[in-house]
């Protein structure tokens, strides 16, 4: 069995790991401190069985079986108790609860419950193999360890060739609806009408959002037909799903096969809307160099600071249609999404704060760093693109005109010797007035902005060119190159020449 250990206590919780590893052959697949952890770490190892402590920080034990209980989850529960913690445990029962230690644990005892559930998963897996096969061949799939005698159980029941020649076809849904799933489904049904001499097995996996279906290796041209008429043309090219197909001998290696047909996901940023992708078109693809398009930050950089709301959303599309039409490797296109939504973070940081928080709080990096389609990648992308402009309208309804004018002279002096007094000055106000009105609406005062303000214009020399520090210094409004360089890793954390060193 896979088994998860949640306990909040270090002690017992390895205490448990290590007499389940140590003396059964059932494996340890996570261990959890919490039920908000126990809840993220069966969702992501999908365990046969998970043992929990009922009291626990966040999120306690019986919270975290029910919200599984109610989820649909054919987990199995064991909950660890004390004797004044009875109630609760009975409570659980309510649950799908399949029994109840209690503290101190015996060994002994632990064994002996560890086998009785064994026994009962082995049951009902003997069910499901008679009931629905291709959900038990779905279980082996979700699994990082693959058991061969289950998948010879499974291809029995299918009535499939151990040494048979097969075809595995995945596709990577995204955000599909669920009736654009419904379809797809309908689809592979009709394939069976319409070969019938040819097994074709499959579901859908929730977590990772991936169908699979399994089928032998024959007819394939014909079926490849069939599919990208009747399927791919609706669901493929409308929808931004990736499709991979692989050919394999034994289906013992089915597992094998499956994660590598993960590994070519990450192509259907560059062949996911021209069909299939399979290990011969990936091997056959010939990427060309990689050139970032500077000069696009460039044109995003002077739209904003010109304050024109249009002409950022546009410099936005022309980069995303600049990375559509690039024919590079995989990893080369999520390199320049990074460094695009960097660049617009950092624009966002010079001039306001609260827009900078909120794309902060949207974890765009994560979600660029997650992508597996190019429609991912834009939708991100776009997100950004319409807070940072919608940003600008909020400049435009700054109520103090001064503030406008304050900003318009750093922008256009900065490289300077400029100050709080001598912007005052520009304007026919005092410095102190000048301060009060920089804290109120741009919520940091006039030296942090000035400050940040060059430093990032010198992050973007420190990338985009090979200038000297000192040249970079000077043109950002620093004469002392020594200074620049204490005020640069004051802001950013690392000196200049290890910035540039990084990026």
């Amino acid at each position: 069995m896979r088994i998860l250990v949640v306990e909040d206590e270090v002690k017992i919780r390895r205490g448990m790991a290590n007499l389940i590893e140590n003396h059964t052959e059932h494996t340890v697949v996570g261990e959890a401190r919490n039920g908000r952890e126990g809840l993220e770490l069966t969702e992501l190892y999908e365990p046969d069985l998970v043992i929990t402590d009922i009291r626990m920080p966040e999120m306690n034990g019986l919270e975290m079986i029910r919200n599984l209980y109610e989820q649909g989850s054919a987990r199995h529960f064991v909950i660890l108790s004390g004797y004044s913690e009875f109630e609760y445990a009975k409570q659980a029962i309510r649950y799908g609860v399949d029994d109840y230690l209690i503290k101190p644990l015996a060994p002994e005892d632990v064994i002996c419950l560890l086998d009785s559930i064994q026994k009962k998963i082995l049951r009902e897996r003997s069910a499901r193999l008679q009931n629905s096969p291709e959900r038990e061949l779905r279980d082996i799939l979700i699994q990082s360890e693959y058991d061969s005698s289950k998948i010879f159980e499974v291809g029995e029941a299918l009535s499939l060739p151990v040494a048979g020649s097969f075809r595995l076809l995945c596709a990577y849904t995204g955000c599909a609806t669920q009736e654009e799933r419904k379809q797809c489904m309908q689809r592979f049904g009709k394939l069976r009408g319409k070969f019938p001499g040819q097994r074709f097995y499959y579901f859908y996996i929730e977590n990772t959002r991936e169908f699979i279906c399994l089928t032998e290796n024959k007819n394939w041209e014909s079926v490849k037909g069939e599919l990208e008429r009747k399927l791919l043309q609706n669901v493929l090219y409308s929808h931004g799903w990736v499709w991979t197909e692989n050919i394999f001998e034994g289906l013992e290696n089915i597992g094998v096969t499956y994660q590598k047909v993960r590994e070519q996901y990450p192509y259907g940023m560059i062949l996911g809307d021209t069909g299939f992708i399979s290990k011969e078109r990936i091997q056959e693809y010939r990427p060309v160099e990689y050139v970032y398009p500077v000069q696009l930050e460039h044109q995003l950089q002077t739209a904003f600071y010109g304050e024109k709301k249009e002409e950022v959303y546009k410099a936005g599309q022309r980069f995303i249609h600049y990375m559509a039409e690039l024919r590079v490797k995989p990893d080369q296109i999520r390199e320049g999404y990074i460094r695009m939504a960097h660049f617009m973070l950092s624009l966002s940081q010079e001039g306001n704060r609260r827009l900078y928080e909120q794309l902060l709080n949207l974890n765009l990096m994560k979600s660029i760093g997650t992508a597996v389609t190019r429609k991912e990648l834009e939708d991100t992308l776009n997100r950004e693109i319409r807070i940072l402009a919608s940003g600008l309208s909020q400049r435009e309804n700054i109520s103090n005109y001064t503030i406008k004018r304050a900003l318009d002279y750093i922008r256009n002096h900065y490289q300077e010797s400029i100050s709080l007094e001598k912007v005052a000055a520009s304007l026919d106000i005092t410095p102190e007035y000048l301060s009060t009105l920089f804290n109120r609406e741009m919520e940091q005062n006039f030296s942090v902005f000035l400050k940040k303000f060059r430093i990032s214009h010198a992050k973007r020399l420190l990338k985009d060119t090979d200038k000297k520090i000192y040249k970079i210094a000077k043109e950002v409004g620093y004469a002392d190159a020594k200074y620049f360089n204490r005020v640069f890793k004051d802001v950013e954390g690392i000196s200049p020449g290890d910035y540039r060193a990084l990026h």
